[in-house]
């Protein structure tokens, strides 16, 4: 009975009826195998396995001391006349560049901020976390790029950063990091700022200051060869006495004249007389003598010495220009100086921002039944067309 039952075709036919049915079940119910079935597992992985990831978010704004421009208008912006950044939101943009590249991720873990311990965090569901634990640098960039927000608002000018990972601490971290690099960045900017701008006015005004001592010391080296602190007023004081000997000398000669009208010739008073007017006449020459006549003489010494009075008073007005050109580059430097105000400081999240299991399974479900819904559309349009 056994051996009869276990060779009768009806009997053996039993399972391969059953395997038929359930394939035919699936065929008869495409809408099961292609909509609700992924949308189940979706909902089993989401509800189930995936891991948490917080949030923290931080807004900040790059600003100097001088007034930002007003931006521009409605019509403005129509006709397509939108004002020119001002050097903040220029720094803005960049910081924001700065935040999303590899020198962040590189200077994060200069900071201790280890990504790769954070997002391989144990108990992580393997969908979710960082797979190799050596990654690439481009692909720690993805993966950094993908929990990391950096949004930079024009018409505000603020930064919005929002930072993601699966431990409420590590998000905060990671944000109170990044906005320490932003500042790094910005003080970096300024630095560079002000080197740039007192770099020429500060090698201008030590090369005039040269310039001027130099001539100081000329002049000084040249007094103390002459022995002479001032020619000019040597000469002037000379010229007075030339023109004292010269008023005595024309009185004496007058009276000599005078007297030899009055006077026999060999008369003691005209012989003194004539002797004065000779002493007179002689101190006259020897004045005339050191002022021009001789080599020691003022007029020798004059011209070198004007000439370097005359470089030396160039080379301070010089000096005054670049000290005052110096000043105005130092304050407007200070005017340029960029810093980062923090809005809103990094939060510590309370509540997972990620998943969000019941939407994103409506969303799937939505999703492929839109797909199947379309898909069985376009075969029976071609079924219909063939028939």
């Amino acid at each position: 009975m056994t051996r009869t039952d276990a060779n009768d075709p009806i009997a053996g036919a039993a399972p391969k009826d059953r395997s038929v049915s359930l394939f035919d079940r699936a065929r008869a119910h495409p809408f099961i195998l292609l909509v609700i079935v992924p949308t189940l597992v979706a909902a089993l992985y989401l509800f189930t396995i995936a891991s948490a990831q917080y949030r923290s978010e931080a807004q900040f704004v790059v600003r100097g001391l001088e007034p930002q421009p007003a931006p521009a208008s409605g019509v403005g912006q129509l006709l397509g006349l939108s004002a020119s950044l001002s050097p903040g939101q220029q720094e803005a943009q960049s910081i924001r560049e700065y935040l999303r590249s590899h020198d962040a991720v590189r200077a994060l873990r200069g900071e201790g901020v280890d990504l790769v311990a954070i997002y391989r965090r144990p108990g992580t569901d393997p969908l979710s976390r960082l797979w190799s634990p050596a990654p690439r640098a481009e692909t720690l960039l993805d993966f950094y790029r993908d929990h990391v927000d950096v949004i930079y608002d024009p018409d505000d000018n603020i930064t919005r950063l929002s930072v993601r990972a699966f431990d409420p601490a590590d998000a905060q971290r990671i944000a109170r990091a990044l906005l320490a690099l932003g500042e790094k960045r910005v003080n970096a900017y300024n630095a560079r700022l002000f080197d740039a701008s007192l770099r020429v006015a500060s090698g201008e005004s030590q090369r005039a200051q040269d310039e001027l001592e130099s001539i100081q010391r000329q002049l000084g080296g040249f007094r103390e060869r002459e022995r002479d602190l001032d020619p000019a007023a040597t000469g002037a004081g000379g010229a007075r006495q030339i023109e004292e000997q010269q008023a005595r000398l024309d009185r004496a000669a007058a009276t000599l004249a005078d007297m030899r009208g009055k006077l026999s010739p060999n008369s003691p008073q005209v012989r003194a007389m004539a002797a004065q007017v000779a002493a007179a006449s002689a101190a006259l020459e020897a004045a005339r003598a050191r002022q021009t006549g001789q080599p020691e003489a003022v007029a020798g010494r004059l011209g070198e010495y004007e000439e370097l009075r005359l470089q030396q008073e160039f080379a301070a007005k010089r000096y005054e220009a670049a000290r005052a050109r110096l000043e105005q580059a130092r304050t407007r430097a200070a005017n340029e100086q960029l810093f980062i105000v923090a809005v809103v400081e990094p939060n510590l999240p309370e509540k997972p921002a990620l998943p969000k299991p019941l939407r994103t399974t409506l969303l799937i479900l939505i999703g492929l039944s839109v797909a199947y819904g379309i898909g069985w559309m376009l075969i029976a349009g071609v079924r219909e067309h063939r028939s």
